[in-house]
């Protein structure tokens, strides 16, 4: 087994990871006139890159503490986390896109692919930095129930998306909520 740089993999991670939220919140257009009304407009702007940094910040947290842990990054972790990272960077993208055109069908079965992707190969990655490091013992958030909620959430999403668009980004939102609450609940209790 070859054993990767771990600091370099993760400065690397952290650095593609700040990239992506700040293309987001530059995709985010002024309103077209100073008034409450115009920036009630970009409503589907706000709410998925709200959305979309959100998973992103949870993931880039759970992403260090599971780094924190290991000892060694073997070639196959490597491997995961670049297939994670692709994924992961196709997010300014498909947000900016949903944002765009909150009604459409393909930009929201687009947006839930990618974030559906983006979240397995995240799990591989964890099982793999596990399976590398057995005496890391498994988090709350690394565990496939954790992550059922998210997986079905966007699979409802993406079944939603070819019914009534918009409600795609609601759910994605409502599950994004639904996980964010309990990772920060058990941070405050583990403190």
């Amino acid at each position: 087994m070859v054993i990767m740089n771990k600091s370099r993999l993760e400065s690397f991670t952290d650095e593609i990871i700040a990239i992506a939220a700040t293309i987001m919140v530059l995709e985010i257009r002024v309103p077209n006139n100073v008034s409450l009304s115009g920036l009630t407009h970009l409503w589907s702007a706000f709410l998925s890159y709200m959305v979309s940094f959100t998973l992103i910040y949870m993931v880039w947290y759970s992403h260090h503490r599971i780094f924190a842990k290991a000892k060694m990054i073997s070639n196959n972790a490597y491997a995961l986390n670049g297939v994670w990272i692709f994924f992961m960077t196709l997010t300014p993208f498909t947000t900016a896109w949903i944002g765009e055109f909150p009604n459409s069908t393909l930009p929201e079965i687009t947006y839930s692919v990618i974030l559906l992707l983006w979240s397995i190969t995240y799990q591989m990655l964890n099982r793999q930095i596990r399976k590398d490091n057995p005496e890391i013992k498994k988090d709350l958030t690394h565990s496939l129930r954790f992550r059922l909620p998210l997986y079905g959430g966007m699979l409802a999403a993406l079944i939603v998306s070819f019914l009534i668009p918009v409600l795609t980004l609601i759910i994605i939102a409502l599950t994004t909520i639904s996980l964010a609450i309990p990772m920060l609940w058990r941070n405050k209790n583990s403190a």
